[in-house]
């Protein structure tokens, strides 16, 4: 017999005690459901509130009147005096006046909120 033959036929009994594969399928596919959950989860916590964070900011800037109390990004609180396509002009005080990109605009401000003057302590007392 060959020295082959002889490590074929003492192999045979190990390979018969050999664990079978596991039934959990490809590591492949596995790995690819993982990545899918993962952007799942990713998309449902990050990107989808950014998105309508951005949509409500956009019709926000787009509803802009004049009358309207706004407060810029920088924290510049005023009322808009008119509104051009790309700009609004902001009514900052008696004679200041600034001209604003739209997207300067980080929101509108409530009627009653945000005004300047008294605090809400002061009125109390």
């Amino acid at each position: 017999m060959s020295l082959l033959a002889m490590l074929w036929t003492g192999l045979l009994p190990l390979a018969a005690d050999a664990p079978s594969p596991q039934p959990g399928g490809n590591p492949l596919m596995q790995s690819l459901l993982f990545i899918g959950v993962m952007f799942a989860i990713l998309y449902f916590l990050m990107i989808r509130p950014q998105r309508k964070r951005q949509r409500e900011h956009t019709d926000m800037i787009s509803a802009l009147r004049k009358g309207d109390r706004v407060i810029t990004r920088g924290g510049i609180h005023g009322v808009v005096t008119h509104v051009r396509d790309r700009e609004i002009i902001l009514k900052v005080d008696d004679n200041c006046k600034i001209t604003l990109s739209r997207s300067a605009i980080a929101g509108v401000v409530a009627p009653g909120e945000g005004e300047g003057g008294k605090d809400k302590e002061d009125e109390k007392s």
